[in-house]
């Protein structure tokens, strides 16, 4: 979605919205209602103090998603102080009070971000301060679970990230995004793109380790490419669909680019949710050294119940809440989140590709 400068504009039917062809309407239906609502931030004055121009002292709605059937949720940058707010779905009434947009919104209309409900918990993917330094994958606004977010400036976690989706499926959140691959450090600024999970019933961890963190919080690479007597990667995610069927099977699709220093190229590629669930079931990434190569860890390494897991599931279904969980299994999580698979594409090449441009 395009950021929207200082006003949000929705086109409604008075009835259940369901658009069909021909685009001619049935004289019979109800009017369509055009709305209007104007959101002018009243932080301007604030926000050119501290040396912002004008054009990015607007309130950018950057957050706009239905909160359940009758209530929509939306935020703003509200001149670098983001702040979120519920309107009524048909009328865009407003609904209670403002809510702190931090966490869940960007402070500038530039940066990347996205948000679902998901089991009435907000999930959000954004930068948390004004410098942008900070990158977190955050839970909040439901009323059974409490607030969790990733680890603050750990680079194993999140790096540089560019977020571009989330999706709600199953017992987890999946957010796509792509980011500084920290594997590849050697070879200097490698864009990769990834795909990362969390329990929806994730409580955090124990008053010891990852207190009001994800427990469940693991990611790997999503591989675009075409092979050859060498791969040729299609590396950084533009865009991806919700889930949908390909061979009766649920999958995502996404288009990609090559990196910014290489040959331009672009490539659609798609993915089975079923081979995503199977990396993450397979084998941890690490560095034993910080000059050394990253390899699996060994089998033997892993703690039991298995890193990542969901509480009351699985290998995890002894134990009720992820508050209880191992210390050791959450240290290993704490260090470990990425895997050491990429998530192959259908087919294991791209379904179209073009080049010389991007």
């Amino acid at each position: 979605m395009e950021s929207i400068k200082d006003f949000l504009c929705l086109m409604i039917y008075c009835c259940d919205c369901h658009i069909e062809p021909p685009i001619e309407r049935d004289p019979e239906a109800r009017p369509l209602v055009f709305q209007k609502l104007t959101w002018r931030s009243t932080d301007v004055s604030k926000c050119t103090v501290r040396g912002k121009n004008s054009d990015e002292c607007y309130n950018y709605v950057k957050v706009l998603v239905p909160r359940n059937d009758e209530t929509l949720f939306a935020c703003g940058t509200n001149a670098f102080n983001p702040t979120c707010r519920n309107y009524k779905m048909r009328s865009l009434e407003r609904v209670g009070e403002d809510v702190v947009g931090q966490a869940r919104c960007p402070f500038e209309s530039g940066q990347s971000n996205v948000g679902l409900f998901a089991g009435g918990d907000f999930y959000s993917a954004t930068m948390t301060d004004f410098l942008a330094s900070d990158a977190v994958l955050y839970r909040s606004l439901g009323d059974g679970r409490p607030v969790l977010r990733t680890v603050k400036y750990d680079s194993k976690w999140l790096r540089e990230p560019h977020f571009l989706h989330a999706i709600d499926y199953g017992n987890y959140v999946y957010f796509f995004l792509s980011e500084i691959a920290v594997e590849y450090t050697a070879l200097g600024k490698v864009v990769f793109s990834r795909v990362a999970r969390v329990c929806k019933n994730d409580n955090g961890g124990s008053p010891r380790v990852l207190e009001r963190y994800w427990t469940s919080f693991l990611k790997a690479r999503l591989n675009c490419s075409v092979s050859g007597d060498s791969f040729f990667y299609f590396d950084v995610l533009q865009s991806l669909t919700n889930v949908l069927q390909i061979n009766q099977k649920p999958a995502v699709v996404g288009v990609f680019i090559t990196q910014t220093n290489s040959i331009p190229g672009s490539a659609v590629c798609a993915f089975y949710m079923d081979d995503i669930e199977e990396v993450f079931s397979g084998k941890f990434k690490e560095q034993r050294t910080s000059d050394s190569s990253w390899t699996p860890v060994p089998d033997e390494q892993v703690p039991r119940p298995r890193p990542g897991s969901c509480a009351g599931d699985g290998p995890a279904v002894d134990f009720t809440s992820s508050v209880l969980f191992p210390d050791e299994m959450l240290m290993f999580i704490k260090s470990y989140p990425l895997m050491d698979e990429a998530v192959p594409s259908i087919n294991h090449r791209p379904c179209f590709t073009r080049t010389s441009s991007r």
